[in-house]
């Protein structure tokens, strides 16, 4: 008398496909709370690593031969005003209008509420996956710095902390909060699926950036 052998298949442990992609989630959410150190520290060394080929691309080309005088690129170039304005550095009005110019650019670029242009970038990316618009809009902002970097210095030395440094000094936060905001951005856009839950997760639970840094 034989004996036969049953052999049971494995349990179905998701009976629909949204109780699939739920687990999934959760299962994204454990792993990346656990290795949370580890994904930042490897998030920050991709974006170091994209920020210095797009640095790589954007320095200027040897020439040779004899210069050719070229209109001024107002993308590469510091804003300017007056020849006035040239002839008085040191005037501390000579420093505030600049300051007035990069914020002038700043708002044209950001709209009136920084909060909505963030959430554009990141609905942008949520519907395309593409995110050199994150990235061309970080590199924006790290112009704005470098000019109010210089124009707060020379108002400090010409002025002290005076009214027009610190009216000054309130353009380069928001300049910086944006800069940060975007920078936090676009490291989490480097990311595999597998290290971090999706995007509408992080989202829902504010946890990027600029939900916290920016205003309305």
């Amino acid at each position: 008398m034989s004996i036969s052998t049953i052999v049971m298949g494995r349990r179905r442990l998701y009976h629909t496909p949204e109780e699939a992609r739920l687990a999934a989630n959760a299962k994204s959410r454990k792993s990346y709370h656990k290795n949370k150190g580890t994904i930042r520290s490897r998030r920050q060394e991709d974006y170091n690593k994209r920020k210095e080929e797009k640095q790589q691309l954007m320095r200027p080309r040897p020439q040779f031969g004899p210069k050719k005088s070229t209109p001024i690129d107002v993308d590469r170039a510091e804003p300017v005003h007056s020849l006035a304005d040239r002839d008085n550095p040191q005037r501390v009005t000579y420093w505030v209008r600049r300051v007035e110019r990069v914020s002038k650019r700043f708002a044209e670029e950001v709209g009136p509420s920084p909060l909505a242009y963030a959430e554009e970038l990141y609905a942008g990316y949520v519907a395309t996956h593409r995110n050199e618009p994150i990235f061309e809009a970080i590199v924006r902002m790290e112009k704005f710095q470098k000019w109010l970097t210089t124009y707060l210095h020379e108002i400090l030395q010409i002025s002290g902390c005076s009214a027009e440094y610190k009216c000054a000094q309130e353009v380069a936060e928001k300049v910086s909060a944006m800069h940060r905001s975007l920078e936090d951005l676009g490291l989490y856009t480097t990311l595999s699926a597998d290290d971090i839950p999706d995007f509408e997760t992080l989202h829902k639970r504010k946890e990027f950036a600029y939900q916290t840094l920016l205003t309305a």
